[in-house]
């Protein structure tokens, strides 16, 4: 009894020298943009209004747990669109921490902020913050073990500018980091195989030949139904050859033969939903394809989709399906292992954040979709859906993103290792971007170049997050372009000394360029016909040839082609050194023989010119070529080769040095 007395005693006397001793095991939790997912996807690149802001000014946030809290100016704002919230976003703290304290500093507005702690799609809420003191710093005690904490932002009038997270004892050590496991990287297509167009099945197959694949928009509702009176799922009845769509004329089975006939490999983008899925409405075709009342979370709500690529990896794929596994109309030929396709693409822009939240995919929404038309949920939904129950070697291609959101991709990634125990449900990391003075599709005045809008660095961080995170997935960029109608934002601007046609060609030559050295595996430019060249509607005048039924070749579709040709069989190796801040040179070699051939151009949009550029070059013989409208291949030069150098006039139209004669 007297050893506790004396004991409390002590602790009495000691209580100030302890409360010290407590506070000083406190430590602020160091909080950096970089730990922060937007769970919707949006936050393209740390948006400038993002979940990321906030925690980025931690150094002028201070120290609020001392009285030292600074005053913060950036705020985590999606949007005044109201279905935007409740709007969440995940902070992995990279380190298991027990939490003290949160401060949350009230900005202005009202509404609700809430966090909770635990563990992704197992969350447990620790307090709701009701800003209610106009820039003050709002404290939550707290006392929980974890690892990530997740921020629900209620309505568009909360702004919350800065957290600050605290946490007792020392910094905990990082977790090991796993080495990944080193999967061997597929082959890079070469160039005459990484260029490629947007395309029709009614697009002339010699047109479409000014690259080695095309992707090709395909209407789910042309093989299922249409608008015939039909039952649909699990009662299916495809159309392909001939399609429901077309009036007869659609042979898909002719299409994808002819095609590969001419050397380029089709990759279908099956899109939308189906007249009978949308309750017969077609106002409703772009709604995500689920049964009415259907939760879009869940992959089981998608396997009418899956069970449609599963027939048409069966007709397509390189596996001979059992024919009692086809699901056919009458009249229908019955066959299957066609080997004509080998990637299917399965949406196509599911971010459409203008279309409304039944057309708007989540990235958890679309990685359960994608789960199941990869393979069945991992075999949860049967063996007769999903294209890798038709043909193990299918490749699944993404929807192509509206925007260049890595956050879109790194949340279906998390639900993957969640859902599907690290099995990510793609292939191919499918993006959409335009250059233009906005930024992004839907925004912006006019395009730009792609060196002015750091095409090459946007790109770069997929791939090398890809090569960090998902080995052995492709990268691919499926749509970037400019229209000609000078009403478009998105036009190809005159600049001095070129029209808006050479400038639409040259700006394309060099986005491919771009992308081939950021390490995409594939490109497809939008897109290979005018919609309307009068048109001043975005997208309407960016084809390489003219309208349906005209389809005059455009200079751009002479100079795609010449660098398909004249790079056929090569790589990108290296940008070299060109000494000059005018001048950009790209190396390119076949990765077998001897085909080498530099590529030259003015990084410019001002109409620059350098005359008289010496450039190294290590073979013998070498060729000019350049790009000239009439001209598949460009007009052709022979160069003379002075101490291992030539000389040319270099200028915004690339050139092309080609080894030997």
């Amino acid at each position: 009894m007297r050893l506790r007395v004396a004991a409390g005693l002590l602790l009495g006397l000691l209580g100030p020298c302890r409360l010290a001793l407590v506070q000083a095991q406190e430590i602020k939790v160091p909080l950096k943009p970089e730990m922060v997912l937007d769970e919707a996807g949006r936050d393209e690149g740390n948006a400038p209004e993002g979940v990321a802001r906030l925690v980025d000014e931690q150094a002028l946030a201070g120290d609020p747990a001392t009285g030292q809290g600074g005053t913060p100016v950036t705020s985590w704002f999606p949007g005044w669109t109201k279905w935007y919230y409740p709007a969440s976003g995940i902070i992995d703290l990279g380190a298991t921490y027990h939490l003290s304290r949160i401060f949350v500093y009230d900005g202005a507005g009202t509404g609700s902020f809430a966090v909770s702690t635990g563990v992704p799609f197992a969350w447990q809420p620790l307090f709701t913050d009701s800003p209610a003191n106009y820039q003050k710093w709002n404290e939550h005690p707290a006392d929980v073990t974890t690892r990530y904490l997740r921020v629900t932002l209620g309505d568009p009038g909360t702004k919350v500018p800065e957290i600050v997270v605290y946490a007792r004892g020392s910094a905990p050590a990082s977790p090991a980091v796993t080495p990944a496991i080193a999967h061997p990287r597929p082959a890079r297509p070469t160039i005459d195989q990484f260029i490629g167009t947007n395309a029709f099945i009614d697009d002339p197959v010699d047109k479409i030949a000014v690259g080695g694949w095309v992707r090709e928009y395909h209407s789910w509702d042309w093989d299922e139904g249409d608008r015939h009176d039909y039952a649909g799922y699990p009662n299916n009845q495809n159309r392909w050859n001939p399609s429901a769509a077309g009036g007869g004329g659609w042979n898909f089975d002719d299409y994808y033969t002819k095609l590969n006939q001419a050397g380029v490999m089709p990759s279908p983008c099956i899109q939308g939903s189906t007249f009978w899925l949308a309750g017969k409405d077609a106002n409703k075709l772009q709604w995500k394809p689920v049964p009415a009342g259907a939760d879009p979370t869940l992959p089981a709500s998608y396997v009418a989709h899956a069970d449609h690529l599963f027939q048409y990896a069966a007709r397509y794929g390189q596996v001979a399906v059992p024919d009692a596994r086809l699901k056919l109309a009458p009249g229908q030929p019955r066959r299957s292992g066609l080997g004509l396709l080998h990637y299917y693409e399965n949406y196509n822009e599911q971010d459409r954040w203008w279309a409304g939240p039944e057309a708007w995919f989540s990235p958890y929404e679309f990685a359960a979709m994608s789960s199941a038309d990869y393979d069945g949920d991992r075999g949860k939904l049967g063996q007769n859906v999903g294209i890798k129950n038709a043909d193990p070697n299918a490749k699944l291609v993404m929807g192509g993103l509206a925007r260049l959101s890595l956050d879109y991709i790194r949340a279906m990634k998390l639900w993957s290792d969640h859902y599907r125990g690290g099995s990510f449900p793609f292939d191919v990391i499918n993006l959409h971007h335009y250059s233009n003075n906005g930024g992004e599709q839907q925004r912006g005045s006019v395009g730009i170049s792609p060196e002015a809008d750091h095409l090459r660095e946007k790109l770069q961080q997929f791939v090398t997050y890809r090569d960090q995170n998902l080995p052995g997935v492709e990268v691919w960029m499926t749509e970037f372009g400019y229209d000609l109608n000078q009403g478009s934002p998105q036009h190809a601007p005159a600049i001095k000394g070129y029209a808006p046609e050479e400038v639409q060609a040259q700006w394309l030559v060099r986005s491919y360029l771009a992308l081939a050295a950021a390490g995409v595996d594939r490109a497809a430019m939008y897109m290979l016909r005018d919609v309307n060249p009068a048109d001043p509607t975005q997208f309407s005048s960016s084809g390489l040839v003219g309208p349906k039924g005209d389809w005059t070749p455009r200079t751009s579709w002479y100079y795609v082609y010449t660098l398909k040709n004249r790079l056929k069989g090569m790589n990108f190796v290296n940008e070299q050194a060109s000494g000059n801040p005018k001048v950009t040179v790209y190396h390119f070699k076949a990765a077998r023989g001897p085909g080498e051939a530099y590529v030259l151009w003015c990084p410019t949009s001002d109409g620059s010119i350098v005359t008289d550029y010496a450039l190294p070059v290590a073979f013998p013989q070498a060729t000019l070529v350049s790009l000239t409208k009439g001209q598949t291949t460009g007009e052709a030069a022979p160069l003379a080769i002075q101490n291992g150098q030539v000389t040319v006039t270099v200028s915004e139209r690339p050139i092309i040095v080609v080894r030997g004669t």
